[in-house]
């Protein structure tokens, strides 16, 4: 029996999730006459033999993944796991899934965004794996925020391996000189936006191409849920209260120049040039840039620190994610209760991801920041704080199976706030306008 992709959209839509995933388990789902029954893994005298691909950077003076295999094989006889390395860009690597998947040689595990999570799903390249997940207790490893977004209604795909919690980042040394301190409301980000701008300084960037995450997060950040479940339709919700208070003040600190407008967005030669010579001196950052932004630069030792985003809620810290990936089963594995066992496994390898450069998502160990790195960060140890950090991201903010051309548009409207073209708000309108036409464009139903 076939699963059409109308039944697909039925789970994504968040109704009648058990019915299907129950009909995918029973009928031995296949995708244009592949059939996961039919992939071909290598299994042989009882051992389980699984493939996980996977993007990340492998460098020199890192604990490789070929490494953290290679001591599973050994405490895992009866499963044993080929990783392969993927060097082109995500979304390179999410075609050639898609491919392997129609040919029926598709890896059983992958590394998959969690911004592409419900886009691979509608697609049909993601397995369930909630009843696998559910009976190993494994959701339990990891941050609620993570969790949630390898979810989909009921449907679970994968395992969060690392994060992206937006978080503020600023030098001690320029704040201790100029009086101020890191902002704990965006009240008081304001009035410390004022005072560095006195002193020729700026403690905020507007980075108009990372416009998705960038806005998206602080959104989630003041609590904002921009999709959900309603009856057997998306609700969207892209431009509510809480994140026109996002837009607000994010247009008030342009308006009156108290925040600077990086001319070739995030890590352009305008963001060097400004970091170096000490114009710069705080901004916001997704939790994983800490572990190069100042590195790359040729920087040994700083004053710069790691601390929360300001809050509208004064006294309750909240975050939303920019980037991070999951450890997803892929469709035609034939052994998914081994491959989530693995990936479970792998992703709670906290010291090996870390020295990869990672935010890890899981909750069972404290990370600990390599030494060069505390250098780099007035010996704070950033890492133990972005495991803090992660248990404060909003839980509730799933992303639409079209998101990556809801980004594409935000981002488009953000450089055009850079120019001065368009408004902040314009960027959120833009959102909920392409979220609502491009599910329908996708046949998914949208809660009117």
């Amino acid at each position: 029996m076939r699963i059409t992709t109308a039944t697909r959209r039925q789970v994504l839509a968040g109704s009648a999730a058990v019915a299907v995933a129950a009909t995918l388990a029973a009928c031995g789902d296949k995708k244009d006459g592949a059939a996961s029954g039919d992939k071909k893994d290598g299994d042989s005298g009882g051992v389980v033999n699984l493939t996980y691909w996977h993007r990340l950077p492998d460098k020199e003076g890192m604990t490789t993944v070929d490494e953290v295999v290679e001591q599973w094989n050994k405490e895992n006889p009866d499963i044993q796991v080929t990783a392969k390395k993927f060097e082109g860009n995500a979304q390179e690597s999410y075609a050639k899934i898609a491919q392997a998947v129609k040919a029926g040689d598709a890896p059983d595990l992958s590394q998959i965004g969690y911004g592409e999570i419900a886009s691979e799903y509608l697609a049909g390249d993601l397995e369930d794996v909630a009843k696998e997940i559910k009976e190993g207790g494994y959701a339990a490893h990891f941050a609620a925020g993570p969790m949630g977004q390898c979810t989909l209604g009921d449907v679970v795909v994968g395992l969060p391996q690392d994060t992206g919690p937006l978080v503020y980042v600023y030098d001690k040394k320029a704040f201790d000189e100029l009086g101020i301190t890191p902002p704990a409301t965006w009240d008081e980000a304001k009035d410390a936006a004022k005072k560095a701008k006195a002193a020729g300084k700026y403690i905020f960037t507007w980075q108009g191409d990372e416009s998705q995450y960038r806005m998206s997060g602080e959104a989630a950040a003041a609590g904002a849920t921009w999709f959900s479940a309603d009856g057997d339709a998306w609700k969207v919700d892209c431009n509510g209260e809480a994140t026109q208070k996002v837009a607000k003040i994010q247009q008030e600190l342009l308006d009156e120049d108290l925040m600077l407008v990086l001319k070739d967005g995030r890590w352009g030669d305008d963001w060097k040039a400004h970091l170096l010579d000490g114009t710069m001196i705080g901004t916001v950052a997704a939790g994983w840039e800490p572990g190069f932004m100042l590195g790359d630069l040729g920087v040994e030792e700083s004053s710069w620190q790691v601390t929360y985003l300001p809050q509208f809620t004064p006294g309750k810290n909240s975050t939303g994610a920019d980037g991070g990936s999951a450890v997803c089963v892929i469709k035609g594995c034939k052994h998914k209760a081994e491959a989530v066992k693995f990936a479970d496994w792998f992703n709670q390898q906290i010291p090996a991801l870390v020295s990869q450069g990672l935010v890890v998502a899981a909750n069972t160990a404290t990370p600990e920041t390599p030494e060069n790195l505390k250098k780099l960060w007035g010996g704070q140890d950033v890492f133990a704080f972005l495991a803090e950090a992660n248990a404060t991201m909003n839980g509730d903010f799933p992303y639409a199976p079209t998101w990556p051309a809801v980004g594409s548009k935000m981002n488009e409207v953000g450089g055009k706030v850079s120019t001065k073209e368009a408004k902040v708000a314009d960027i959120f309108t833009a959102a909920q306008e392409t979220a609502i036409s491009s599910l329908k464009e996708a046949g998914v139903n949208v809660a009117e």
